[in-house]
């Protein structure tokens, strides 16, 4: 038991006191930087002494002007200028000046003939920067035996203040007063006194005391130093568990925003439809979500939804709702009977009482045949012709809010050009400093302006105009947006692709067929160049990794839109993600960087934009690059 707490004593000794941990070794750095502009300004103060004891102001002992306080000064000025140089990132440099400064203070107070013994607290007080009990308890074991030795030495060697109440003169002792002669002179001229004896007495009667308030600091110091040194570390759990669930909340966000469709163009081989949808989550993860899908070659499935709630439970419930909702349509239900069935099964053991607003319709892409159905969502906006409207019809019950709720089907007949724009209410709510709501009139004005527009630039707009209108106020909602454009303008002759056996023989092949591409919607050469050389890479990527021991097919796509080009490759080989690697540090030395990695560094650096998606057993990677 014994051997256990002095293995235990001296384990804390090492660690607090010679080795200190990494927790506080940012904190020993800054502790050794204040020390050190301590002992420069008290190097300063030394200076100022000596011109005051050279000019007669203070009462100095004789003979130490140019020696003791000039020594004290290089004690003082070399070790503080050792920390700077260094930068404080040396480990015993705290014990360089503490011991510096514990014997020049030692000093100082035996060479004054001042009543300066509080100067002996100082680096008992400064100690407790480091936050170590074992360093505060050294010092201040070291600067009071510093300070009782060199009291007894300046009496025995007459260097230090006497108090003369303490001097003993046999009787009859008769004292010779010259003029403006001090009583210390006079007495010691007699050369009659006990300096031992004196000095004993000195010891008992002064340093005694003196030693007993100090230890009463010196215990205080070293209880803050304990203090301060466990709140750190609590500090630093507090710090490591919220940054802990930072991060898992910053992964929960990523899982959730990658559940979402987010490539974009989203269907880049098809040129019958455009789509293009966001979300900005009130919190780190959110409750609102939107899908779009094939259930088959002919029927696009689009979904907007918003779940009651913010925050963890909410982006759970999300998770739920959105795959059973998918699931239940690529069974081939319609909207009203997927809603029907999902509502069941959200409300089994729904004891959160969440629930689940949703609109959801299915686009026929030959006929144009719309069929939805509504579970108390906000009614989409559409342009039908040259009108732009609400589509407003009977809403049902939320989803997970009643079991048994049978939800109604509706159909609407779309013509080439017909939008249809999706929300949820954080758009409609959203709310300025003046607690003004954006409101319906000012989301369908928006729109309205936007006619001609993409969708990606009709949605961009849209979330502009309501940015401006918000200002400083807080987002307090989730905010998703969905735009669909049914054969937009153009649409046809602004994409191409060529499919490829994915081998090195057919680079040469691609580039041709993207610099004509380029060279047609008149791209300058400078981009012309950066762009085939990301070209080159990607093809390359897939030519190599995608198809292990095979020959695999490889689509290299354009789409020209009014400003920019997006170019997109599609293989079916291994799941693989160029973009998931860790990017290289190109300010390291050649021979310590990493192998690999360089050409999707250089790929992202040049385009303006880049993404990757797993869809259907397939690879989807697409960049964007301004060209006009």
């Amino acid at each position: 038991m014994v051997q256990r707490a002095k293995e235990s004593f001296l384990k804390r000794i090492e660690e607090e006191f010679i080795r200190t941990t990494d927790t506080l070794w940012e904190n020993e750095v800054q502790a050794n930087l204040f020390v050190a502009r301590v002992l420069f300004g008290t190097a300063i103060l030394d200076l100022i002494f000596m011109a005051l004891a050279y000019f007669k102001v203070l009462d100095v002992a004789d003979g130490v002007i140019g020696g003791v306080l000039f020594q004290s000064f290089l004690e003082l000025i070399i070790p503080a200028i050792i920390c700077f140089a260094l930068k404080g990132k040396k480990k015993w440099l705290k014990i360089l000046m503490m011991v510096e400064y514990c014997v020049v203070l030692a000093r100082v107070i035996m060479i004054l003939n001042h009543n300066v013994v509080l100067l002996m607290v100082f680096p008992v007080v400064l100690s407790v920067r480091y936050y170590s009990r074992p360093v505060t308890n050294f010092v201040a074991a070291f600067s009071i035996f510093l300070v009782g030795l060199v009291s007894y030495l300046g009496i025995v060697y007459k260097m230090t203040r006497i108090d003369m109440n303490m001097v003993e003169l046999p009787a009859g002792t008769v004292l010779n007063f010259t003029e403006f002669s001090t009583l210390r002179k006079v007495v010691e001229a007699q050369g009659n006194i006990d300096v031992n004896r004196l000095a004993i007495h000195a010891m008992q009667n002064s340093f005694l005391p003196r030693f007993i308030m100090f230890s009463m600091v010196a215990i205080m110091c070293s209880e803050i130093a304990r203090k301060g040194r466990s709140a750190i570390f609590a500090q630093q759990a507090e710090t490591q568990k919220s940054e802990r669930i930072s991060t898992e909340l910053n992964l929960a966000s990523d899982i959730q925003a990658n559940m979402l469709p987010n490539i974009f163009p989203a269907f880049p081989s098809r040129n019958d439809f455009d789509i293009y949808a966001s979300m900005t989550p009130a919190k780190e993860v959110g409750g609102d979500f939107y899908d779009f899908f094939m259930v088959d070659d002919d029927h696009l499935a689009m979904v907007m939804a918003d779940v009651s709630g913010k925050g963890i439970p909410a982006a759970m419930f999300m998770v739920i709702a959105k795959t059973l909702i998918k699931d239940h349509t690529q069974l081939g239900l319609q909207p009203d009977e997927v809603f029907t069935r999902v509502n069941e099964i959200l409300c089994e053991g729904n004891e959160a009482g969440l629930f689940v607003t949703a609109w959801m319709g299915i686009l026929d892409l030959n006929t144009g045949k719309l069929t939805y159905a509504n579970a108390g969502h906000n009614p989409p906006v559409v342009k039908l012709g040259n009108e732009v409207k609400y589509l407003h019809s009977k809403p049902g019950f939320v989803l997970a809010g009643f079991e048994g709720f049978k939800y109604s089907k509706f159909d609407l007949q779309l013509q080439r050009g017909d939008k249809i724009f999706l929300y949820t209410d954080g758009a409609t709510e959203a709310t300025n400093l003046n607690n003004e709501l954006y409101g319906e009139d000012r989301l369908i004005e928006c729109l309205r302006s936007q006619d001609g527009k993409t969708c990606a630039d009709a949605l961009h707009a849209v979330r502009a105009d309501i940015d401006k209108f918000v200002g400083e106020a807080e987002q307090f909602d989730d905010l998703t947006l969905l735009a669909f454009d049914y054969s937009p303008k153009d649409k046809e002759k602004n994409t191409v692709e060529r499919t490829y056996d994915a081998t090195d023989e057919n680079l040469r092949t691609v580039i041709a067929f993207v610099e004509e591409e380029l060279e047609k919607n008149e791209a300058s050469m400078k981009d012309i160049m950066t762009i085939t050389v990301a070209v080159e890479e990607i093809f390359v990527n897939i030519c190599h990794y995608a198809y292990p021991g095979r020959v695999g097919k490889a689509t290299v796509g354009m789409n020209f839109d009014e400003h920019d080009v997006s170019i997109y490759f599609i293989d079916s080989g291994i799941p693989f993600d160029p973009l998931a690697k860790p990017d290289p540090n190109v300010n390291a030395k050649l021979e310590d960087r990493s192998i690999g990695g360089l050409g999707i560094y250089m790929v992202k650096k040049s385009m303006d934009d880049c993404s990757y998606e797993r869809r259907n057993n397939e690879n989807y990677f697409v960049m964007r690059k301004a060209i006009k």
